[in-house]
């Protein structure tokens, strides 16, 4: 799939206006093609449940998220707070989040 401008635009104005200059950076790069260099595994905690981490240094986001959407349906949403807790995965701080580390191990799988 190719992101035009207006693509990268619509996710720079959803960050809306408390947006930093280094959060619509990291959107700016994570459109263009780079090669993967690694992939960086870990735990954290999302409403006291454990998830299972994996941060991309390099890469194409945008196609990343996208396979993770067609694979693992939409993602949760750490920011809405009517939304139930224990998504089975979520997207923030450049990191994708998985309940179940068998759903990490398939996304390293992939993009490693």
């Amino acid at each position: 799939m190719r992101y035009n401008s207006h693509d990268v635009f619509k996710k720079v104005a959803a960050l809306g206006p408390k947006a930093t200059f280094d959060q619509a950076r990291n959107i700016f790069d994570s459109v263009r093609e780079r090669p993967m260099e690694r992939l960086e595994a870990s735990e954290g905690t999302v409403c006291g449940t454990t998830y299972y981490t994996v941060e991309p240094i390099g890469g194409y986001w945008l196609r990343m998220e996208d396979w993770a959407r067609q694979t693992f349906g939409d993602p949760g949403s750490i920011w809405d707070w009517d939304a139930v807790p224990g998504a089975r995965w979520y997207m923030n701080n450049r990191k994708f989040w998985f309940r179940d580390e068998a759903d990490r191990t398939m996304f390293m799988l992939k993009w490693a």
